[in-house]
């Protein structure tokens, strides 16, 4: 349904698979039930997500447990659990998946950001020239120092009831006759600001070194709560109601279409 909405926006500020993933994996964290509890609810998880990937044919370089990104080593020598690692032509996608009946801690975000980092330390040139881009998975909901985090180091954060905003980004750049209370400005807002929020780890780096030593703080505090309360809480809502309004089993569709015997081990 979303491929058939007109497009107002020329250009994309993500490559399309992203979108794509953004779209799939909301709808996954939306309405996978599993079937059982523990670890083994992780690993299913992480199994799901693996048998998403092969289906679409998605270019699968790291496994859950690999210790590289890319075949990259870290370079401190840590041996780092990575949960999935896709390698496309122009850039790379690293997730870490978290499946808890707890909400997710500090520390899980913490180590997933610092992983990149010590991956983007190592010798390889051509992993260090890629662009990285970082998804956390989470099936369940996030703290808000925990969507902070992740915007501050450019992470996309998937997890229930909250459209991600690289799925919002999309959205705005298409004309939708159902969308209320959204303002042609906030929609060229959401178009304009979250690749600015959402970006590779190599462009976060780049950005905090040119900011050491000034009074420019990466992301003002006020930016942030607009951005997770308004255009992602607020306005992201709107969009929902829209895409209600088209189709009222739009995500549940997206879920289905990806939730046979195959593809969805533990489903209900």
């Amino acid at each position: 349904m979303l491929a058939s909405l007109f497009c107002r926006k020329h250009g994309a500020g993500f490559p399309r698979v992203l979108y794509d993933l953004a779209l799939d994996l909301f709808a996954v964290v939306q309405y996978w039930s599993p079937t059982v509890d523990g670890p083994e609810r992780g690993r299913l998880f992480e199994r799901l997500l693996g048998r998403y990937c092969d289906s679409a044919d998605l270019p699968v370089r790291e496994r859950p447990g690999s210790r590289t990104i890319r075949g990259t080593k870290s370079a401190s020598g840590f041996m780092h659990e990575n949960d999935t690692v896709l390698g496309f032509g122009g850039f790379t996608v690293h997730f870490e998946l978290k499946h808890l009946t707890a909400e997710v801690s500090k520390n899980d975000l913490l180590i997933f950001n610092q992983k990149g980092l010590d991956y983007l330390m190592s010798e390889d040139a051509l992993f260090r020239k890629t662009p990285l881009y970082r998804v956390f998975l989470s099936g369940g909901i996030l703290s808000r120092e925990a969507r902070r985090f992740a915007l501050q180091w450019g992470i996309l954060a998937i997890e229930p009831d909250w459209l991600p905003l690289v799925l919002l980004h999309y959205l705005s750049g298409r004309a939708m006759n159902t969308l209320r209370y959204v303002p042609l400005s906030v929609q060229d807002e959401v178009w304009d600001e979250v690749p600015n929020l959402i970006a590779p780890l190599q462009k976060r780096v780049k950005r905090a070194a040119e900011l050491l030593g000034s009074d420019e703080p990466m992301l003002t505090d006020g930016r942030m709560d607009r951005a997770l309360d308004y255009l992602q809480r607020e306005v992201g809502d709107h969009y929902w109601n829209a895409l209600d309004e088209l189709d009222p089993i739009w995500l549940e569709s997206r879920f289905d279409a990806i939730a046979d015997a195959r593809r969805c081990p533990g489903c209900r």
